[in-house]
């Protein structure tokens, strides 16, 4: 039996769906052909499942991010300079 290439559990409020129109690379598209073919799935189907993965891979940053401009905000609602936030702040603590 292969090993799956791509596994990606769906959810209840996935059930909406919208079209999206993406320019790739010819090169990128004919992977993403094989690795569904490989699956026994449609391309469309492997690229949702690449980009959920991505996008829950990346979903840490993202709230890191977030709350890394929340904490800038309102360090400087309380007048802290946005340089000392920088300095002191994120670059030793944060990074």
């Amino acid at each position: 039996m292969p090993q799956p290439i791509c596994e990606c559990q769906t959810t209840p409020k996935e059930d909406e769906r919208t079209t999206v129109t993406l320019e790739m690379p010819v090169g990128l598209l004919k992977q993403l052909e094989e690795a569904a073919a490989l699956q026994g799935t449609d391309y469309r189907e492997m690229a949702l499942c690449f980009l959920r993965d991505g996008v829950g891979n990346s979903s840490f940053k993202v709230k890191r991010e977030q709350f890394v401009k929340h904490v800038r905000e309102i360090l400087e609602k309380h007048g802290v300079k946005p340089t000392e936030v920088e300095e002191e702040v994120f670059n030793k603590i944060l990074y």
